[in-house]
């Protein structure tokens, strides 16, 4: 490769300043590439969390999905409950309307006052053994006697009436009791409706709160990965812009390193044919030769070598 010599003194301030713009234009093409490497770095990071965030908010929202299932079926269960205890509610009320307005058995209507209840058998037993052993043990005019006889006959017969009326006031009662047996259970049966009810409103709640709290937490978690998307979409821009510029300073070193290598080329080329010119116009001679001489050096001094394109 010929040596500076061969360049004239404009190629040579043209090739110093070439150098000068070649040296600024190689660092700062590292300073390009160390700074796209540290972009590059920064995108990898946000990937690396985007990532983790990903992993971490999977298990969270098979539990929203989880959560939000027996939300559900605690919805069903509790519309189940509550059409259980609406059909029961007219039920109760009729229950608890016949236990009211049923009048107590064997109560006796006749005439005004308070009602008095029928003589029970036991009473009408003991007063016809008393009058059966007055019978026995006394002398009554006879009078007094069939009266006696009479009202015997009247109080057997009051008898029969009293062990029926007992019979139906004891069927009564025990219908009564049926009655009430019934009413209790369907109160009571009410009420444990009611209390389900109430659990399952509340655990339900729950699962709203619950559901509420996680969707909260996922909703941050994507929050978070949406603002590392946009960064990295930003660190993307910067990528781009600095690969431009690289792209940029690439062209200009081969463009300068291209310009350095014609430059050269054609001063050989120069040189050759000034050689060549002394060589086959003159011959051997001397003086032939140290003309070409002179004239090279004058053309080296004063010419120009000038680059096509």
């Amino acid at each position: 490769m010929p040596g500076r010599h061969h360049l004239s003194e404009e190629d040579e301030r043209a090739e110093a300043d070439e150098r000068e713009r070649l040296f600024h234009a190689q660092s700062k093409l590292r300073e390009l590439r160390d700074r796209r490497g540290a972009l590059i770095d920064q995108i990898r990071q946000l990937s690396d969390e985007q990532h983790a965030l990903h992993d971490r908010m999977n298990p969270e929202r098979e539990g929203v999905e989880a959560t939000h299932e027996e939300y559900r079926e605690l919805g069903h269960r509790l519309a189940e409950v509550r059409a259980q205890r609406d059909a029961l509610r007219p039920r109760l009320e009729a229950a608890l309307a016949e236990t009211r307005t049923r009048p107590p058995p064997g109560a006796d209507r006749r005439g005004p006052g308070p009602a008095r209840p029928p003589p029970r058998p036991e009473q009408i037993r003991q007063e016809m053994a008393k009058l059966e052993l007055r019978q026995q043990t006394q002398a009554l005019p006879l009078a007094e006697e069939n009266a006696l006889i009479d009202y015997l006959r009247e109080l057997r017969k009051a008898l029969v009436a009293a062990e029926k009326n007992e019979g139906a006031r004891a069927q009564a009662e025990q219908e009564r009791q049926a009655k009430l047996t019934n009413f209790r259970e369907l109160r009571a049966e009410f009420e444990r409706l009611g209390e389900e009810l109430a659990r399952l409103k509340a655990e339900r709640d729950g699962r709203m709160a619950a559901m509420r709290s996680k969707l909260a937490e996922v909703g941050q978690e994507i929050s978070q990965i949406r603002e590392k998307a946009r960064a990295r979409a930003a660190l993307f821009e910067k990528v781009d812009e600095v690969n431009r510029q690289m792209v940029a300073l690439d062209r200009e070193i081969r463009e300068t390193l291209i310009a350095s290598r014609a430059r050269r080329q054609e001063a050989r080329q120069t040189i050759s044919q000034f050689t060549r010119s002394g060589r086959d116009g003159v011959g051997s001679s001397a003086v032939a030769s140290q003309a070409a001489d002179d004239q090279f050096q004058q053309l080296m001094k004063t010419g120009k070598v000038t680059l096509g394109g």
